[in-house]
C-alpha cells in the first residue's frame, strides 16, 4: 500500500483537494454525540396557564432524540401532511416532558418516537410498524394494524391538556 505524503496532496487537482479537506474537517456525525435540533423544532416553554399540550413521555432510554408530533386531521394521521407541529428534544433516560402551544382548542392526537440514531427518520419494519421506541396519546394497544386517530384522540380545554405516553420498545 502506498504511503500518502504531504506531497501527494499537493499534486491533487484543486477541486479534489478541497473535497478531501472537507472530509477531514467535516462536522461530527450524530453518532459522535452531537444532535442538531432546528429552532423551529424546539418545544415551547411549559406553562399550565397557557393553551398547550403538555406531553410527558415515559420509558425513554438515553440517546438520540425524542420526536413529538401533534396531529389534528383524522384523515392524515401519522403522515407529514396531517402533522400540525413537530418537536424534537435530546433523549435522556427516564421520563421527559415537552410542551406544544395551541392556537385553538380542539381534538388532537400525539405520536412520539425515539430516533435512536438521530437521523430524523422512524425506522419501520416490513409491515410499517416501528423498529424504534414508539408511543401514542391514550396509549392504545399496539396491534398488527395501523393506528387510528380515534384511538389516540383527546380534546383540549381552554388551557390545553396534560397527556402521558408510555414508549413501547419494539
Amino acid at each position: 500500500m502506498k504511503k500518502l505524503t504531504p506531497l501527494f496532496f499537493a499534486k491533487l487537482p484543486r477541486p479534489l483537494l478541497i473535497l478531501a479537506l472537507g472530509f477531514l474537517i467535516a462536522t461530527p456525525s450524530q453518532s459522535a454525540g452531537t444532535l442538531n435540533i432546528n429552532p423551529k423544532d424546539a418545544p415551547d416553554t411549559c406553562n399550565t396557564r397557557t393553551a398547550q399540550v403538555r406531553v410527558t413521555v415515559k420509558n425513554v432510554i438515553a440517546g438520540g432524540a425524542l420526536n413529538i408530533e401533534l396531529y389534528d386531521d383524522p384523515d392524515h394521521f401519522l403522515s407529514k401532511k396531517g402533522r400540525k407541529r413537530k418537536v424534537r428534544i435530546p433523549a435522556a433516560a427516564g421520563q421527559q416532558t415537552a410542551c406544544i402551544n395551541l392556537d385553538r382548542t380542539g381534538t388532537y392526537a400525539v405520536a412520539v418516537y425515539q430516533d435512536l440514531d438521530g437521523d430524523r427518520k422512524l425506522k419501520k419494519n416490513w409491515n410499517l410498524l416501528p423498529l424504534e421506541p414508539f408511543g401514542l396519546s391514550n396509549n392504545p394497544e399496539q396491534s398488527a394494524g395501523f393506528p387510528r386517530f380515534s384511538d389516540s384522540a383527546f380534546t383540549t380545554g381552554k388551557l390545553g391538556a396534560n397527556i402521558v405516553i408510555n414508549l413501547q420498545q419494539p
